[in-house]
C-alpha cells in the first residue's frame, strides 16, 4: 500500500530559558521548494479542465475583487479556502541617520487616519482546507541532523528576495519554515543579516512581532 506524499521534517534543539536544565528538542517542517503560480497553472492544465488562460483570468479577477472588498472595509471569506483581512500599522518616520522606524504614541488622540498605513494581509485557513490536508495521504520522513544544515549566502538571499517580492516582508517564523531551521539558528542568522555593514534587510516592530524587509523598499 502506498504511503502517499512525503512531508520532510527536521529535529531542532529548543532554546532554553535561563535556569533550565537539560536540552529538549522539537520538530519543524523542511520546505522542499516554493511553488509559484506558473508551475501551479501548468500542473492544473495537465491534470484538470482548468486551462492556463482560464487560470490567469480567474486569479486576476479574484485578486482585484478581494482587494476592492478589503479596501471597502470588509473581510473576504472564500468557502473552503479561508478568510482575508487587512493588517494595519502606523506610518514610519526617518531619523537623523536616515533609518526608518515607527513612532511611539503616548496619546490615542495622536493616532489619526494620517498615521495609519496598510502593512499587509491576514489569512486564516478554513477548517475544510485544514481537514483536506490532515486527512490526505501522506507520511512523515525525518531529515537527519537538519538543524546542523548550512545555508549558503546565495540560497539565503535568493530565497528571501523571492519571498519578499510577493509578500513584502517575512518574520522569524517564516524564516524558520523557509529554511527548516530552529528558532535559535534563525535568530542568529537574522541578527547577522541586519547588522552587516551595508545590510540588505532591516527589521521593525509590527504589532507584537518583528518583521524583516528589504532595504530601499
Amino acid at each position: 500500500m502506498s504511503k502517499g506524499l512525503t512531508i520532510h521534517f527536521g529535529v531542532h534543539p529548543t532554546p532554553q530559558q535561563d535556569g533550565e536544565d537539560g536540552q529538549t528538542y522539537h520538530v519543524r517542517q523542511n520546505i522542499n521548494r516554493v511553488i509559484h503560480s506558473k508551475e501551479l497553472r501548468e500542473h492544473l492544465s495537465d491534470y484538470s479542465l482548468v486551462t492556463p488562460g482560464l487560470f490567469e483570468m480567474v486569479i486576476d479577477y479574484v485578486e482585484k475583487e478581494i482587494a476592492e472588498q478589503l479596501l471597502a472595509g470588509n473581510s473576504v471569506h472564500i468557502d473552503g479556502l479561508g478568510r482575508f483581512s487587512l493588517q494595519l500599522g502606523t506610518r514610519k518616520v526617518e531619523d537623523k541617520d536616515g533609518t526608518l522606524h515607527r513612532k511611539t504614541y503616548t496619546s490615542p488622540d495622536d493616532l489619526t487616519g494620517h498615521e495609519v498605513v496598510i502593512e499587509g494581509l491576514n489569512f486564516i485557513a478554513d477548517k475544510q482546507m485544514l481537514n483536506r490536508i490532515k486527512n490526505g495521504s501522506y507520511h512523515f520522513e525525518r531529515d537527519d541532523e537538519s538543524y546542523k544544515r548550512d545555508i549558503s549566502r546565495a540560497e539565503l538571499l535568493t530565497t528571501l528576495a523571492d519571498f519578499c517580492a510577493t509578500h513584502g516582508y517575512f518574520t522569524r517564523r517564516t524564516f524558520e519554515l523557509l529554511f527548516g531551521v530552529s528558532r535559535y539558528k534563525a535568530d542568529r542568522i537574522l541578527t547577522k543579516l541586519v547588522c552587516e555593514p551595508y545590510p540588505k534587510y532591516y527589521r521593525e516592530k509590527q504589532g507584537n512581532q518583528w518583521v524583516y524587509r528589504k532595504t530601499g523598499t
